[in-house]
């Protein structure tokens, strides 16, 4: 029976692997390995042999176990000789604990110790359990207990030991010890770091690529563990800026000052009021009309060891900024609920400092300010150097080829006022 809760296409796709592990093992083809491989590819296990001669090894030896509902998958103590893919059903985390109830029963000196078994998380589609036990061979952690009918896929470890096994290891240690350099995870134990390293996936991505895109959610974080990536956003902007700036210069030029101090404070004061005008943004009905621009703005380069988006990620907010490869890069990506789960502390202290991004309103201010802090810049830059050379006597159009000859006029640089030395703006 397809599961009603999925899309039709991968109902279909799930019921076709279903028929594929119901064939014997020893009577699957090439052609039906060729399937569960393309599968499977993306499984962690296979991360580093996907479509390799070891992958189909393994999908030769796999198998559909289904599951009732408050039927026991694995129990708590048992030997782990396996590993399980939900393909489709929801199973809970059962965790047992003994506990002395403090109650002698009589004649008998001995306290009486009663078992309490406790959900401790729920595992559905896509997910796994298993891994540990599998490769180092230690007794269930927890039980897991279906909830919904539930069919997995399961892996052996004897395929495993002798396909997978050696790189799997591998590539497990070499993630582990980038987590240990990362500082949220600098304080976590050698267990907890392995529990997360075998919950870690590796994604890359070419420059220019799209890592993340707005109007999406996230459930992961990531963190750069080569090259850099950047985070923009599109703003809206009034498009006839211009007008509103001409009107604004008429209203100043057209009143009469006293001193060159009173027009230059008269001059601050209408800038700040046609700053903060421009800074509101399109009306509702502009943008209903298309009477509006689009510039993208460059919020933040992101560097080797920076973590993203947690913000979004911890409080199921939809992207409002995109996520983009710099250069060729990779980042380890972790569910936030795998994190909550092994190492708590580590998910209150991202939960307790992550920060959104500035609202629109605030970047278009920024894009104001920071423009009229160039025009006068270059008004600094063009009557420093005029005045060096009207004391020579030489022509405005001479005086306009010594300009752009002057390098260190050129890039002369002030401070931003903001202080956000990683905003740019296209």
């Amino acid at each position: 029976m397809k599961p009603s809760y999925l899309d039709p296409i991968q109902a279909q796709k799930i019921e076709r692997i279903k028929e594929l592990l119901k064939v014997p093992c020893e009577e699957r083809t090439e052609k039906m390995c060729l399937e569960l491989m393309s599968f499977t590819k993306d499984f962690k296990l296979f991360e580093n042999i996907s479509m390799s001669i070891e992958h189909q090894n393994v999908c030769s030896t796999m198998t559909l176990n289904n599951f009732k509902p408050n039927e026991v998958i694995v129990k708590q103590g048992d030997p782990g000789d396996s590993f399980f893919y939900i393909l489709h059903g929801t199973v809970n985390i059962r965790l047992a604990s003994q506990i002395d109830t403090g109650i002698k029963e009589e004649g008998d000196s001995s306290p009486r110790i009663i078992t309490i078994e406790k959900n401790v998380g729920v595992l559905k589609d896509g997910q796994t359990f298993g891994e540990l036990a599998l490769l180092y061979g230690t007794p269930r952690s927890a039980s897991i207990v279906a909830v919904t009918n539930s069919s997995l896929i399961k892996i052996d470890k004897e395929p495993f030991d002798k396909y997978v096994k050696n790189i799997f290891e591998n590539q497990l240690q070499d993630q582990i010890e980038f987590l240990k350099i990362c500082p949220i995870f600098q304080k976590i134990n050698k267990d907890e770091l392995i529990k997360l390293g075998v919950r870690t996936e590796i994604k890359k991505f070419s420059t220019g690529q799209t890592i993340l895109e707005s109007n999406n959610k996230v459930d992961k974080i990531y963190i750069i563990r080569r090259g850099g990536a950047k985070v923009t956003r599109d703003i809206k902007f009034i498009k006839n800026d211009r007008k509103i700036r001409k009107e604004r210069t008429k209203k100043l030029t057209s009143k009469q000052f006293t001193d060159f101090e009173d027009l230059n404070n008269r001059q601050q004061i209408e800038n700040d009021k046609m700053i903060e005008l421009l800074s509101a943004g399109p009306s509702d009905e502009d943008i209903k009309n298309g009477n509006y621009i689009s510039k993208e703005i460059t919020l933040e380069t992101l560097k080797i060891g920076d973590i993203f988006p947690s913000y979004y990620a911890i409080n199921s907010l939809y992207l409002d900024v995109k996520f983009e490869a710099d250069t060729p890069c990779e980042f380890i990506a972790i569910k936030l609920s795998d994190i909550q789960e092994i190492v708590p502390d580590t998910y209150d202290f991202i939960k307790k400092y992550a920060k959104p991004y500035p609202g629109e309103e605030f970047l278009r201010k920024f894009y104001y300010y920071n423009d009229a802090w160039n025009k006068y810049k270059n008004a600094l830059k063009y009557n420093i150097l005029a005045d060096s050379i009207n004391k020579k006597s030489i022509s405005k159009n001479d005086m306009r080829t010594k300009i752009y000859q002057r390098k260190d006029l050129n890039s002369f640089k002030l401070p931003s006022i903001f202080g956000a030395k990683n905003m740019n703006f296209k």
